[in-house]
Protein backbone atom coordinates (compact mmCIF):
# COMPACT_ATOMS: atom_id res chain seq x y z
CA UNK A 1 0.00 0.00 0.00
CA UNK A 2 1.00 3.57 -1.01
CA UNK A 3 -0.63 6.36 0.20
CA UNK A 4 0.06 10.09 -0.02
CA UNK A 5 -1.72 13.25 1.78
CA UNK A 6 -1.60 16.65 0.35
CA UNK A 7 0.35 19.01 2.56
CA UNK A 8 1.88 16.07 4.80
CA UNK A 9 3.61 13.81 2.44
CA UNK A 10 3.96 10.05 0.97
CA UNK A 11 4.36 6.79 3.09
CA UNK A 12 3.76 3.42 2.05
CA UNK A 13 2.99 0.05 4.09
CA UNK A 14 3.10 -3.59 3.39
CA UNK A 15 -0.16 -5.05 4.90
CA UNK A 16 -1.67 -8.46 4.94
CA UNK A 17 -5.13 -7.19 3.21
CA UNK A 18 -7.79 -4.03 2.67
CA UNK A 19 -8.66 -3.85 5.94
CA UNK A 20 -5.34 -3.19 7.27
CA UNK A 21 -4.79 -1.13 4.91
CA UNK A 22 -7.46 0.86 5.17
CA UNK A 23 -7.12 1.64 9.05
CA UNK A 24 -3.38 2.42 8.11
CA UNK A 25 -4.76 4.93 6.33
CA UNK A 26 -6.99 6.64 8.71
CA UNK A 27 -4.10 6.46 11.44
CA UNK A 28 -1.65 7.76 8.87
CA UNK A 29 -3.97 10.56 8.81
CA UNK A 30 -4.78 11.10 12.33
CA UNK A 31 -1.11 11.32 13.03
CA UNK A 32 -0.97 13.91 10.14
CA UNK A 33 -2.99 16.66 12.87
CA UNK A 34 -0.05 17.83 13.86
CA UNK A 35 1.07 18.86 9.97
CA UNK A 36 -1.67 22.03 9.80
CA UNK A 37 -2.27 25.46 11.27
CA UNK A 38 -6.28 24.99 11.61
CA UNK A 39 -8.49 22.35 12.04
CA UNK A 40 -10.76 22.79 9.46
CA UNK A 41 -7.79 22.03 7.21
CA UNK A 42 -7.01 18.83 8.59
CA UNK A 43 -10.78 17.59 8.94
CA UNK A 44 -11.16 18.55 5.22
CA UNK A 45 -8.06 15.60 5.10
CA UNK A 46 -9.61 13.00 7.26
CA UNK A 47 -13.10 13.68 5.03
CA UNK A 48 -11.19 12.30 2.00
CA UNK A 49 -9.39 9.76 3.79
CA UNK A 50 -12.64 8.33 5.43
CA UNK A 51 -14.03 8.29 1.84
CA UNK A 52 -11.01 6.50 0.15
CA UNK A 53 -11.06 4.13 3.27
CA UNK A 54 -14.79 3.01 2.38
CA UNK A 55 -13.86 2.43 -1.07
CA UNK A 56 -10.25 0.74 -0.35
CA UNK A 57 -13.42 -1.83 1.16
CA UNK A 58 -15.60 -1.72 -1.93
CA UNK A 59 -13.77 -1.51 -4.99
CA UNK A 60 -10.45 -1.82 -3.85
CA UNK A 61 -11.14 -5.01 -2.31
CA UNK A 62 -13.09 -6.42 -5.30
CA UNK A 63 -10.28 -5.20 -7.66
CA UNK A 64 -7.71 -6.73 -5.80
CA UNK A 65 -9.29 -9.98 -5.47
CA UNK A 66 -8.61 -10.30 -9.13
CA UNK A 67 -5.29 -9.57 -8.79
CA UNK A 68 -4.73 -5.96 -10.46
CA UNK A 69 -3.52 -3.37 -8.17
CA UNK A 70 -6.09 -0.41 -7.62
CA UNK A 71 -5.64 2.84 -6.75
CA UNK A 72 -7.63 5.96 -5.50
CA UNK A 73 -7.81 9.38 -5.57
CA UNK A 74 -10.19 11.96 -3.25
CA UNK A 75 -8.71 15.32 -2.89
CA UNK A 76 -6.03 15.66 -0.51
CA UNK A 77 -5.54 12.02 -0.94
CA UNK A 78 -4.41 9.23 -3.09
CA UNK A 79 -4.37 5.54 -2.05
CA UNK A 80 -2.33 2.75 -4.57
CA UNK A 81 -3.03 -1.05 -3.36
CA UNK A 82 -1.21 -3.52 -5.12
CA UNK A 83 -2.04 -7.49 -4.71
CA UNK A 84 0.70 -9.79 -2.96
CA UNK A 85 4.21 -10.19 -5.32
CA UNK A 86 2.26 -7.91 -8.10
Amino acid sequence: MTWDLEGVGRASQSVEGVEEAANWLVESTERSRRAFDTEWEWRGLMDSALRVREEILDEGRRTLERGVPWEATDEGVRVSLAPRGA
